[in-house]
Formats: structure tokens, C-alpha cells, sequence
């Protein structure tokens, strides 16, 4: 069994970083269209390197919170054209998301494209209820989102494919537009054929967001010996491990060292159900009106 990292161990570090708000966060670091590097470390390094950052950089904090948990739920096609984009390397490629934010209660539609390394990012908030659903006003949205970047109808029926879960907590820099969020407790879980779950047992990801490659944040990160990781977002990283597909060349690396930060047998639980059909069922409607 995996144990979670307690929120109490994360506090005690997270404690000697200035706080900043929401409001201030949004007017310095926003970053809708950012530059990305992921890095991925063990949990046991994370502690020095919060020690390093907290000089520099402000934690959100939220009625008095500093560790954030997000639930997402991804949507894709039948065939998972969204993963098989990003493990063929296409140079464009999207991702359409509801997210909900468990504290604050809040939750988004979310559209996301990822052209060369800028990444653009939509969305319009949504009732809580309508977490992982699909509705006419998602499906027109993602089309016109769509149709303004590549000047033609979105034209797939898309529907939930996977949930991902972790816990976040996020750093600003203090005078320049960067940010680094932090994300541990990471567990990935089918919404299709099975209900079956897995938690990547002493992972943590870091995530490095500016308008810019160049950043003397990552001098730190150099110093530290951190190698940006090659592909790892964690809807495709829950399909290779949850065994939804069949390709995953381009994930290898990130695999492997997942794998070693882990140190442990990979076990999931399935159980069937029939949620694929009903999602199809669904978005076959929807996308008729």
C-alpha cells in the first residue's frame, strides 16, 4: 500500500515562505501563455530545494492554506487521439479538461494547446456538479476555441477518459513573472473499462512556468543537479500505467525514471464497468444538437 505524504510534513516546510494571494498571484505570474519545464524528483529531495527557494519566491495561500488538492478529469476520443498526438511528437496538439479545485470549490472546462513549447490555455467556470460531464455549452465552446486556432470545425466526439488527483502547492517569484507549482499524492484512475486506480508512490513533480526560457530560477535547478524531464503529463503517464494503450515510445524516458523514483512493484485493482458505452451514447447526442 502507498503511504501519502501528510499534509502536516508539507506544512512545516511551507511555512517559512511569505504568502501572496490569489488576486496578486493572477496580476504578476498568470502566465496563459507560458514556457514549461517538468522536472521529476523523489520527495525525499524536495526539502532542500523549498530551503533554496523560499529566499526568492511567495507561496498562494487561500483562507489560510497553502496545499491545494485538484481533481481532473481528462476528455478524449474513442481511439485517444489526444494521447497518440502527444506520443507521435505533433508539433500542435490540445487537451480538454474539467478541473475541480476541493478546497475552494471551484471548477473549470478547460481547453489547452500546446504549439512547439508556448502553451495556450482556455476556460469558463462550471457548477461543481458538472465535473467530468460533457454538455452542449462544453461542446460548443471547444469548438469555437477550435475553429479560432486552426480555422475549422473541432468535428470528433470526445468524452471522459481518465481522472487524475494530486495535491499542489505554489510558488510566485518575487519580482519577475515565474512560477513553480509542486505536485505530490498523485494517483491516476480509469472512468471507461475499469475502475482501477494507481498511485505513483513517492513522486513529485515540479513544474517551472515563465514567459521566457531564460530564468535564474533554473540556475538553481542546475545547481541542484535537476534535468528537465522529457514528456510527462500525467493524463498520458495514467494511460501508459493504468495499461490503456498499446504506444508509448515517446514516454519511455520519463517512464523509466518514474519507475526508479518508485522502487516499488506496480499493482492496480480492476474492476469492469460499462462507463465507455454510456460516454459514447452521450456525446453522440450531444454533438447532434
Amino acid at each position: 500500500m502507498t503511504t501519502k505524504i501528510s499534509s502536516k510534513t508539507y506544512q512545516d516546510v511551507l511555512q517559512n515562505f511569505a504568502a501572496i494571494t490569489l488576486h496578486q498571484l493572477n496580476a504578476q505570474a498568470s502566465l496563459m501563455n507560458r514556457i514549461e519545464s517538468k522536472y521529476l524528483i523523489h520527495e525525499q529531495e524536495l526539502w532542500n530545494l523549498l530551503k533554496e527557494l523560499q529566499q526568492d519566491f511567495h507561496i498562494l495561500e487561500i483562507w489560510g492554506q497553502k496545499m491545494f488538492s485538484y481533481d481532473n478529469i481528462y476528455m478524449d476520443t474513442k481511439e485517444l487521439d489526444f494521447y497518440h498526438a502527444h506520443n507521435n511528437g505533433d508539433a500542435s496538439r490540445i487537451k480538454m479538461r474539467t478541473r475541480y479545485y476541493l478546497e475552494s470549490g471551484l471548477s473549470y472546462f478547460e481547453f489547452k494547446q500546446k504549439k512547439w513549447s508556448v502553451l495556450r490555455k482556455f476556460r469558463y467556470d462550471i457548477p461543481v456538479e458538472m465535473h467530468g460531464v460533457l454538455d452542449t455549452t462544453a461542446y460548443e465552446f471547444m469548438n469555437d476555441v477550435y475553429k479560432s486556432l486552426y480555422t475549422e470545425d473541432f468535428g470528433k466526439l470526445v468524452f471522459p477518459s481518465l481522472n487524475t488527483s494530486y495535491q499542489r502547492c505554489t510558488l510566485v517569484h518575487k519580482s519577475t513573472a515565474e512560477k513553480i507549482t509542486i505536485d505530490f499524492n498523485i494517483s491516476a484512475k480509469q472512468v471507461r473499462r475499469w475502475n482501477e486506480s494507481f498511485d505513483f508512490k513517492n513522486l513529485v513533480i515540479v513544474e517551472f512556468k515563465a514567459e521566457t526560457e531564460d530564468s535564474p530560477t533554473k540556475s538553481i535547478f542546475d545547481a541542484y543537479g535537476m534535468v528537465a524531464s522529457k514528456p510527462c503529463s500525467k493524463y498520458c503517464l495514467g494511460n501508459y500505467f493504468l495499461g490503456n494503450v498499446q504506444q508509448w515510445e515517446r514516454f519511455e524516458p520519463t517512464i523509466d525514471t518514474i519507475k526508479t523514483i518508485m522502487y516499488s512493484d506496480l499493482q492496480v485493482t480492476k474492476k469492469p464497468t460499462k462507463q465507455l458505452k454510456k460516454f459514447e451514447k452521450t456525446a453522440e447526442m450531444l454533438s447532434s444538437t
